[in-house]
């Protein structure tokens, strides 16, 4: 994802609309200099230009006061939900309350997705998604998955603050903004700014390991916490060297998931199979949700819900989400599986 810069004319236009306002409430010189320079460093980078806090919670809409208690002194922002791993253990979710998740969201929209990101980042990037990543990689001789450990805890609010100052947000702004987007000192899984803000810290990081590819001919993509090199079989002498950057950089790797795999074996990113050069979803996968479909005909979604135990009440959803999912990667055996669902009596 390449910088967005703001509109020249659009800049001019607002530099001189700032400065003639700053004119008009006899602002010195010296003041309106220093605020010319503070927009227009914000304004060649396409970003919102705000002076200080009580700003941003006029730009939100939002009293002064409630802006405040929420995003400096809340104390119950986050409902914290645990999802059991498919290989074990558990993963923690952290869901920010309605009033959070709407101000995350705008500075996401308005600040954050202006912001760079390296091109080897493929996940939560508009235009990217888990196929594409994949498609990086067709046809290697060789597969190394690497898996980095606690990976949006491993994010401080330290280096959330330093984003919005590298940037040119004032340093109390940049302050309540890192404030809004973490929590315990760690980046939430679960708020919307966390994927792209994690995909922010992590550039030189990609920069580096990209350079170390290049030397070996090899292409390198990141999902989230999920890196994927490949190439010839000279690759698996990298994996101390990615290390020693994934180290350096701040993250630590889960060596169990460390793999190197080759074509006679089931190469495998992200929960996608890449062999023989076709992307597809695991066998067991559309197994299992052509058993669910099945069973739903058979015995009605309720019964069959009862039967299994599973108690969430958007389970048509649950399949209907599964089901695109495997449209969007096969779309052939995804068209059928969404078919069979739309047979499905729902009211059974």
């Amino acid at each position: 994802m390449r910088k967005h810069y703001g509109n020249s004319t659009m800049s001019g236009k607002y530099l001189e609309k700032l400065n003639k306002e700053l004119l008009d409430a006899g602002k010195d010189e010296a003041f309106i200099a220093r605020c010319l320079d503070y927009a227009k460093r914000l304004v060649d980078e396409g970003l919102p230009v705000i002076f200080d806090v009580k700003h941003l919670a006029l730009l939100l809409g939002i009293d002064y006061g409630p802006f405040i208690t929420l995003t400096i002194h809340g104390t119950h922002r986050y409902k914290t939900i645990r999802i059991k791993k498919k290989r074990g253990g558990h993963r923690t979710i952290r869901v920010p309350s309605t009033s959070l998740k709407y101000i995350q969201r705008w500075i996401l929209d308005n600040i954050i997705s202006q912001m760079y990101c390296s091109e080897a980042a493929t996940g939560f990037v508009p235009g990217t998604s888990i196929k594409k990543n994949a498609e990086r990689h067709l046809n290697c001789t060789c597969l190394l998955n690497i898996d980095i450990k606690d990976f949006f805890p491993s994010i401080t609010y330290e280096d959330v603050f330093r984003i919005f100052r590298y940037y040119g947000y004032t340093y109390k702004l940049a302050s309540c903004l890192a404030n809004i987007c973490t929590e315990d000192d760690e980046l939430p899984q679960g708020a919307p700014t966390s994927p792209m803000l994690a995909n922010i810290r992590c550039i030189k990081l990609d920069r580096r390991i990209k350079l170390l590819c290049e030397k070996y001919k090899a292409n390198y993509s990141r999902y989230a916490d999920d890196i994927t090199i490949s190439g010839n079989g000279g690759i698996a002498n990298i994996i101390e060297a990615v290390t020693e950057i994934i180290t350096d950089e701040g993250f630590e790797i889960n060596e169990k998931k460390t793999r190197i795999l080759f074509p006679h074996q089931r190469q495998e990113i992200t929960g996608l199979i890449i062999n023989n050069g076709i992307i597809r979803v695991p066998r067991e996968f559309k197994k299992e949700l052509k058993k669910e479909i099945y069973y739903c005909k058979k015995y009605g979604p309720t019964d069959h819900q009862k039967h299994i135990g599973d108690t969430h009440s958007f389970y048509k959803e649950h399949l209907y989400g599964k089901a695109y999912y495997v449209n969007m990667i096969e779309p052939d055996v995804g068209n059928v599986l969404l078919d069979e669902l739309d047979a499905i009596d729902w009211e059974n």
